[in-house]
């Protein structure tokens, strides 16, 4: 009888030193969410945005569907994105299951157009300057993968009469970097874990701050012809080879870390000649980018170094040159 009333006093104290253990780390952590939501404001705004994403299949990203938000960027400027049912950036709600849209534009944040109001993105541009209906397929940081897996499902939903005959994919070395946090194994299996505290808390988002996107810390380095993007891109021109001659790799220079056209950075050329290699088009817009750059058009997004609207226009004046060509 001791005996049990011993195990039983044991277990009531364990119990009660867990329960103040517990409260007393809940409480640490509402405390820190709160003086970070207070002090580092600016993360508030990163958590909208990251709420406007959803999980799919446990480790696939895509736009929520129904999304009618408004941001602010870095600089001050507000922007805005709305998507349909099935989470597009559109530009008007026509239903895209019943379109007949044969301009698709793929890629990632760039081709989304993170950071531009609707009005100046890509895809207003082409419908409202070119009158060119175009179907955005683009989410941002889903890397070479991520592009193919979200191309595959709308192509292979969508009826021969809504099938594209232009495929336009705004590419930028940032997919290197995609690529290589690319989720497998382990970090597969508690990706959801991670997706929603980052999607909810200020503090874990403090926690693991992500890297810039789309600029250089440094110097820029050339990434063999082994490492895994040349691999996935492989891949996606394989897995899209009866169609793969409607595609177009659009690209210009991206931001450097001072501000200016990243001019250094070896990748664009050496990944030029790899598409080259793999026959497909290329659009080069570097030395436009340039020109336009030291007519101090509005070529890059400040402190992010996504296109701003200047680069947009030059995106989208080529693309429709290059459909309008083709006709």
């Amino acid at each position: 009888m001791a005996i049990y009333l011993s195990f039983t006093y044991s277990l009531k104290k364990s119990f009660k030193y867990v329960l103040k253990s517990g409260f007393g780390i809940f409480f640490l952590l509402f405390l820190g969410e709160g003086i970070v939501r207070i002090y580092f404001p600016d993360l508030k705004e990163e958590l909208r945005y990251k709420q406007i994403h959803c999980l799919q299949q446990f480790s696939e990203i895509r736009l929520c569907p129904e999304v009618n938000e408004t941001f602010t960027r870095k600089d001050g400027k507000p922007w805005d994105i709305q998507t349909n049912h099935l989470g597009e950036r559109t530009v008007s709600m026509e239903n895209p299951e019943n379109s007949t849209t044969k301009i698709w534009l793929i890629g990632d944040s760039m081709a989304m157009g993170y950071g531009l109001p609707t009005n100046k993105s890509i895809a207003y541009l082409l419908k409202n300057k070119f009158n060119i209906q175009t179907r955005v397929l683009a989410v941002d940081a889903i890397g070479t993968n991520g592009i193919l897996s979200l191309y595959l499902d709308i192509y292979n939903r969508v009826n021969l009469e809504g099938k594209p005959t232009h495929i336009y994919w705004i590419w930028n070395p940032s997919d290197f970097i995609d690529d290589e946090r690319e989720k497998k194994g382990f970090r597969k299996l508690i990706y959801p874990i991670h997706f929603y505290l980052s999607r909810f808390s200020v503090l874990y988002n403090y926690a693991i701050r992500s890297p810039k996107a789309n600029v250089y810390e440094g110097s820029p380095i050339l990434y063999p012809k082994s490492h895994t993007t040349y691999t996935n891109l492989k891949n996606f021109f394989a897995k899209t080879f009866d169609h793969k001659e409607h595609i177009r790799i659009l690209f210009s220079w991206g931001m450097a870390p001072n501000g200016t056209p990243d001019t250094r950075d070896p990748n664009y050329e050496h990944s030029k000649v790899f598409f080259t290699s793999e026959k497909i088009k290329t659009i080069d817009l570097r030395r436009e980018t340039e020109i336009q750059f030291a007519q101090k058009k509005q070529i890059y997004i400040p402190e992010d170094g996504h296109p701003d609207e200047d680069l947009a226009e030059l995106f989208a004046s080529a693309i429709a040159k290059d459909y309008k060509n083709s006709q």
